[in-house]
């Protein structure tokens, strides 16, 4: 039998037990005629809170049934003179009505319960949904944290090194980009194109991109650089994919492209990604090179603004003399003017030995102290310069013949000499230096044989002691006659 007719079952055994009992009690039974309150009301009672309304009507039924049966048959109550419900049939009937009305009550409590057992199953669900939710977003959130404190800490280290690197030629920076991108974004093709001659030129490449078709110069409307031209932005080839033309921006092989700009908005270049793995190329990637190129434009601008004042300084920071870059312009305008004036001009290269075994300390106090004896022997007209390298000094002496060099040589010696330095660490070995010595005599001669003449007289015959002293016309006019 179904479990929903359980109750059938309940009501028989309950009746039949109270029948028992009152059989056993009272011969004949009585059906508990006149029992205040009457045992059926423990099966209608219960039957009815128990399952509801059928239930409870069918157990009232029952319960009036065997009560009018057994009181019928006992004859303690006096049926034929009534009808239903009157008389002895109203215990019957209340039987009844009492079953049908709590078994109502009793499922309209089960439907309110349903309901608020479904409504719980489902906040329950709800909220384990919730809970789920929550947990993935902490998870997410974490998960974040890390991302950010890992972006922020890679870009102030990024920010460290672009900073370090600003003091570089805007040349030798640019050769470093690559590997910038490389550490960053996992980069495995970088171009940089330059503006020069209203064309873009190829400046650097690293890495291979077996996809290119870029040539080494273009226009500056041509493709996604010419793009990047006129945008003055960023450009993926994401962004060019609807375009009519995309045919021509797909076959150039390239990923992104961004300007290098001035900070009047003038263009220097274009950064160009050719290669990257496919899962590293999203949104987050293009903010980043975006953030890149914004502070590599700041890092060129600022190296080619340093460049250009430090060309226009024509002083050595360190010793106060002329810088190399003003020494190569003043000595071409020297003998230029000596050809006119029909004048002699002589040329001094004097380069210390042993500089690199130098203390950074001693090679700085060398320097100072070399051009201060300079600054004091030789005449204000005279040229006291830096040479190549740290360890040359260039002096140009105006009106200045071979014969008299000898003279300033030999005082120039007597002077470092008495000063008795000693920049090597844990040696007693004093300043060592050797002389190169170039003269034009009657305007004859140029600036590059002048400079060759002195070069090749320090690195062959230069001494300390100005022996090598020429009055060399004919070896400026590519004689092999030495006086």
């Amino acid at each position: 039998m179904p479990r929903k007719f359980f109750f059938i079952i309940e009501t028989i055994l309950a009746l039949a037990i109270l029948v028992t009992i009152d059989l056993a009690l009272v011969r004949g039974s009585s059906g508990y005629y006149g029992v205040i309150p009457h045992p059926y009301w423990i099966v209608v009672l219960l039957i009815a809170s128990r399952y509801g309304t059928v239930p409870g009507l069918f157990a009232g039924g029952a319960s009036a049934v065997m009560y009018i049966l057994l009181a019928g048959q006992s004859g303690n109550a006096e049926f034929q003179q009534f009808t239903f419900p009157h008389g002895p049939y109203k215990i019957a009937f209340f039987f009844v009505l009492a079953g049908g009305i709590l078994g109502e009550i009793r499922s309209l409590h089960k439907k309110i319960l349903a309901n608020v057992e479904k409504k719980y199953a489902v906040e329950k669900e709800t909220l384990t949904q919730l809970t789920e939710e929550h947990e993935a977003l902490v998870e997410s959130k974490n998960e974040l944290d890390k991302r950010v404190a890992l972006q922020s800490s890679t870009m102030v280290t990024l920010f460290e090194k672009l900073t370090k690197l600003e003091q570089l030629s805007p040349t030798a920076f640019y050769e470093k980009i690559p590997g910038l991108l490389k550490d960053q974004l996992n980069v495995s093709c970088t171009s940089i194109y330059l503006v020069q001659d209203n064309l873009l030129r190829l400046r650097h490449r690293e890495g291979s991109n077996p996809d290119c078709r870029l040539s080494d110069s273009q226009e500056l409307t041509e493709g996604m650089m010419g793009e990047v031209v006129r945008s003055k932005g960023v450009v993926t080839i994401n962004q060019v994919m609807n375009k009519d033309n995309f045919r021509s921006f797909e076959n150039l092989g390239l990923i992104m492209s961004a300007p290098i700009l001035r900070r009047d908005e003038s263009l220097v270049g274009v950064i160009n990604i050719e290669r990257i793995p496919f899962f590293d190329f999203n949104s987050n990637t293009v903010k980043i090179f975006e953030m890149l190129s914004y502070w590599i434009s700041i890092v060129v601008d600022r190296a080619i603004q340093f460049h250009h004042l430090k060309d226009k300084n024509i002083a050595d920071e360190i010793t106060g003399a002329f810088n190399y870059l003003y020494f190569q312009k003043r000595l071409a305008y020297e003998i230029a003017r000596a050809k006119r004036f029909h004048s002699t001009i002589s040329l001094i290269l004097l380069k210390i030995r042993n500089f690199d075994d130098m203390l950074d300390t001693e090679r700085t106090n060398v320097l100072v102290v070399l051009h201060w004896i300079f600054s004091n022997i030789l005449r204000e007209v005279d040229i006291v310069a830096k040479y190549k390298d740290e360890s040359t000094f260039a002096l140009v002496l105006p009106g200045q013949s071979s014969v008299g060099c000898d003279k300033i040589i030999e005082r120039l010696s007597k002077e470092i000499d008495n000063y008795q330095m000693k920049p090597f660490e844990g040696r007693e070995a004093v300043l060592d230096y050797e002389v190169g010595v170039s003269s034009l005599q009657v305007s004859e001669g140029s600036y590059e044989s002048m400079i060759r003449t002195a070069e090749e007289r320090l690195k062959f015959g230069g001494t300390r002691t100005s022996a090598a002293v020429f009055d060399d016309i004919d070896y400026l006019l590519g004689k092999d006659n030495e006086n």
